[in-house]
């Protein structure tokens, strides 16, 4: 008996767990290289040595990934991608790993806000209950107060919010784009845009670093890949949620790379967030199911 296919949604799923994989490789690397070199010239390195890695792509497929009727919505596309890897990078760079990682998790809220006005997805009380229950974790984990606002935070929440514009419409091209289009328009403005500020002030990377910035550019590659498959095959407002796993997986790299032993906030916190995560993941895959046919017909 053939097993069933998975769903959309529980497909867009894993990519966002795959997605979140990545960003932590990306974001530990962010925060190594931080040591040697400014955040706009992270962020100009990352891309010179992602679109470097996507020419053989471009060779393999031919010149039509880089042409699309949609040209114009894929540079706005690019110059917002621009704008929220930096202010994402310069929050890495002055914040603690965990702190800056929690403020992109607002991201997810943002997605579920914006997917009613922007896709027209309709979004039922049990989703915003799981997206408020894993906020809920995060401000356990942060324990917020209202006594100091760093810029770097504001930046922080600005690369959220974003984001969060940058996947929707994401989603909204991939109709007719294909990934590998989407990737390369993004890469090519993110570059343009940050030279100046980074060639300003070039300061030459040594042997180490150079080794940091490479892996840092594979795991923020794979994960633009990754989230783009992602929001193009799932509802926004269902799988964004998923995003939240991330603060499981930079906790146990922060441990292992940096030392940081996660606090009792910490581990009350990511057990909300897993919980409300597990709780979407099961309703996602029986609202799935096929419904028999006598419920079928009561609902006629």
């Amino acid at each position: 008996m053939p097993k069933a296919a998975l769903s959309n949604n529980l497909q867009g799923a894993l990519w966002i767990i795959a997605s979140c994989l990545a960003a932590t490789v990306m974001t530990v690397g962010v925060k190594l290289a931080s040591d040697g070199l400014s955040s706009t010239q992270i962020v100009f390195v990352r891309c010179v040595l992602s679109l470097a890695m996507m020419a053989p792509f471009v060779i393999g497929t031919g010149k039509n990934v880089l042409f699309s009727r949609h040209w114009k919505k894929h540079l706005v596309r690019g110059a917002i991608g621009a704008i929220s890897m930096n202010a994402g990078f310069y929050a890495l760079s002055n914040l603690p790993i965990t702190t800056a990682s929690v403020l992109f998790f607002s991201t997810p809220l943002f997605m579920t806000a914006l997917a009613g006005p922007m896709l027209g997805e309709k979004v039922g009380l049990h989703r915003w209950g799981a997206t408020l229950v894993g906020f809920a974790g995060i401000v356990v984990v942060v324990n917020p107060t209202l006594d100091t606002i760093e810029f770097a935070m504001l930046a922080a929440l600005i690369s959220a919010v974003l984001f969060a514009v940058l996947l929707i419409q994401g989603k909204v091209l991939s109709k007719e784009d294909p990934p590998g289009t989407l990737m390369i328009y993004f890469m090519m403005m993110a570059t343009l845009a940050s030279a100046p500020p980074a060639l300003s002030d070039w300061v030459w990377p040594d042997q180490s670093l150079w080794i940091i910035l490479g892996v840092l550019s594979v795991g923020a590659t794979a994960r633009v890949y990754f989230d783009i498959k992602a929001y193009a095959v799932g509802e926004a407002s269902a799988i964004s949620v998923f995003q939240y796993l991330r603060l499981i997986t930079i906790a146990f790299a922060g441990y292992l790379v940096f030392g940081e032993v996660p606090d009792e906030r910490t581990i009350i916190g990511a057990g909300l967030i897993v919980a409300s995560t597990l709780y979407i993941a099961e309703r996602e895959a029986r609202r799935r199911k096929p419904k028999p046919a006598s419920v079928e017909k009561m609902q006629e």
